[in-house]
């Protein structure tokens, strides 16, 4: 799984789940509370399904030990 580049925006960092494979994108929104994800504008667009940088990684990093984990069981 390739990890998303953070979009910033007024010094924060933030990802769109729109980037994400469907897949993806599901197995994140069952991870966090809908709360978590916000709608921001941003040089007049408004940039829908964001999550702070920070979440995702924690995220993308819990993804890839629970690979790592099933890997392991499957040798």
């Amino acid at each position: 799984m390739t990890k998303l580049t953070p979009i910033f925006i007024e010094g924060k960092k933030w990802i769109q789940l729109s980037q994400l494979t469907v897949d993806q994108a599901r197995s994140l929104k069952s991870f966090i509370p809908v709360s978590y994800l916000k709608n921001i504008f941003f040089q007049g667009i408004e940039l829908c399904d964001c999550l702070d940088f920070d979440t995702y990684e924690y995220w993308f990093k819990s993804q890839q030990m629970s690979g790592h984990r099933q890997a392991l069981l499957d040798f």
